[in-house]
């Protein structure tokens, strides 16, 4: 159950949330549609930006306006992927662990998370693995069960069929969802693009009972940092991959851009390297960040260890 809140709070969208508030996160990686989704369940006039390129249109975490639903007032919320193409992972963890701890520590769980899948994606990458890993240790496995992968995006396929043959294969990946479904999270599939196929995703939420997430845990009753806890782990490990790829990415293409006579190519690839370099700096940065961090907390892990033994 929430706690109420009273108006004045700095929660965009929602100004007070009651006694039988039923909050619901949504969440996957950039174009998925999760903020379609959303604007399709509220039926609001106050639409959240839906984005229709590779770029992130989510920033922030994003409140919807709250509607009913069998008498339950539902506020779902839109999140940033973490494949957002503005900031990095790190970034991206600490804006969802910050709503998530903000909301812990007034008492508010969520009922449940929506894990947007497109099922258009013919292929799954790493980069969909990478990010479905990060999310799992985000919630932890005890918190599964309150979680739908909800597929959607069917009417881009070339036949039904082809979908069910896919939502069999996406079940069946032992490095993407098998996992999650083996620890109670259940698959749902969006095909209409309708309210009704919307709500009733929403409905088999209703029916959990909310379960505080391990991120939520590891910060706020084990007073973990964002890089000691699992999710920031898995984001660390991914970090460092992604440095050695950049770092490659860039050679490859400084070398391509010094040997090509056109001018246009030329300028095109130097503006490539420019890009690749910026997001080299961008996770450097991030690294050097941890280290500071780590710092600050081993002196007053110290500090702690002093004042005890006086």
């Amino acid at each position: 159950m929430l706690d109420t809140i009273e108006p004045g709070n700095d929660l965009t969208g929602v100004k007070v949330l009651v006694h039988q508030d039923v909050l619901i996160a949504v969440m996957g990686l950039t174009g998925s549609g999760k903020s379609t989704f959303i604007n399709l369940a509220t039926q609001s006039p106050n639409k959240l930006q839906v984005g229709h390129s590779i770029e992130s249109c989510t920033g922030a975490v994003e409140h919807a306006d709250p509607f009913d639903l069998d008498g339950r007032r539902i506020i779902l919320f839109d999140t940033p992927a973490f494949d957002s193409t503005n900031k990095t992972e790190t970034e991206i963890l600490r804006i969802i662990a910050f709503e998530l701890e903000k909301r812990y520590r007034k008492g508010q769980i969520l009922h449940g998370i929506i894990y947007v899948h497109r099922i258009s994606d013919a292929h799954v990458n790493n980069l969909a693995k990478t990010n479905f890993g990060i999310f799992r240790e985000l919630c932890g496995d005890y918190c599964l069960r309150n979680v739908i992968i909800m597929s959607n995006m069917w009417s881009r396929l070339p036949s039904e069929v082809e979908g069910h043959r896919r939502v069999t294969e996406l079940a069946g990946l032992d490095d993407f969802f098998k996992p999650a479904i083996a620890k109670g999270a259940a698959m749902m599939h969006h095909m209409q693009d309708t309210v009704e196929s919307a709500h009733m995703v929403i409905r088999q939420i209703l029916k959990n009972h909310p379960i505080a997430l391990r991120i939520q845990e590891e910060i706020v009753d084990q007073g973990k940092s964002i890089h000691e806890i699992g999710a920031g782990m898995a984001v660390d490990e991914e970090l460092a991959q992604l440095t050695h790829q950049y770092e490659l990415k860039l050679k490859l293409q400084f070398a391509m851009a010094r040997r090509e006579r056109d001018e246009g190519t030329r300028k095109e690839q130097l503006k490539e390297v420019e890009r690749v370099r910026q997001l080299l700096e961008k996770l450097e940065e991030e690294k050097r960040n941890q280290k500071r961090e780590s710092g600050e907390k081993s002196k007053q892990l110290k500090r702690g260890g002093a004042g005890r033994r006086r």
